[in-house]
């Protein structure tokens, strides 16, 4: 009678590691960078403005201040309760906001803070929605509020920076569970197959059969 060959132990994985979101780009700025007209700001505002409905917990403290402010605020003719609440919004969200006086109209308008940039000389700014169609507002015409930061003085620093990771963490979890529950919390765990009388074509299929078992999500 011939002996059985011994069985071989097999591990193999399915399924590669996905990043959920990755937000490195947003400290890589190490300075106000001097482009020959405008500083850079030292944090990208479009990763501020990505962050802010990161987690419920991000924005909502960023909301209930907006609408406090607003709810106290008397409008003025040179100032509506619409461009307060806007104001007030970039204020907290990028810790920079921005107002433009028109003297050739009754008023003030609230200028995005995502796209202000400061002029290299004094009290100009530069309006940059693309870079390639740059808009330079008239001399003394913006003021300029901001939070003020430690490391420079050109740009304010919202005073959540260093709240960010938490509130990435908390976004990436919950993504991370609603796909998971998207699989249906599948296959999430370790098989370990002691029958002598496995073949290789049986581990294959068992191989085959979870990794088909994945879903969409």
């Amino acid at each position: 009678m011939k002996a059985a060959s011994p069985q071989k132990m097999e591990v193999f994985t399915f399924g590669e590691p996905s990043a959920v979101l990755d937000h490195r780009d947003i400290l890589d700025y190490v300075e106000c960078v001097n482009n020959c007209r405008w500083f850079e700001p030292p944090v990208s505002f479009t990763g501020l403005a990505k962050s802010l409905r990161a987690a419920v917990h991000h924005s909502s403290p960023i909301y209930v201040k907006r609408n406090i402010l607003a709810s106290t605020f008397f409008p003025h003719p040179l100032l509506s309760q619409q461009d307060l609440s806007r104001f007030a919004l970039r204020f907290l969200v990028f810790g920079n906001a921005f107002l433009e006086l028109r003297k050739s109209v009754t008023g003030r308008l609230a200028s995005s803070a995502k796209y202000t940039r400061r002029d290299i000389e004094e009290d100009i700014y530069w309006w940059v929605p693309s870079f390639d169609q740059p808009h330079a507002f008239a001399p003394g015409s913006v003021l300029h509020l901001l939070e003020p930061g430690i490391n420079q003085e050109l740009y304010g620093i919202p005073e959540y920076l260093s709240a960010l990771n938490s509130a990435w963490l908390n976004e990436s979890a919950t993504l991370f569970h609603r796909k998971y529950y998207q699989n249906g919390a599948h296959s999430g765990y370790l098989m370990h197959v002691t029958d002598a009388a496995q073949s290789g074509s049986d581990v294959e299929a068992l191989r085959d059969a979870m990794r088909s078992s994945k879903e969409l999500g």
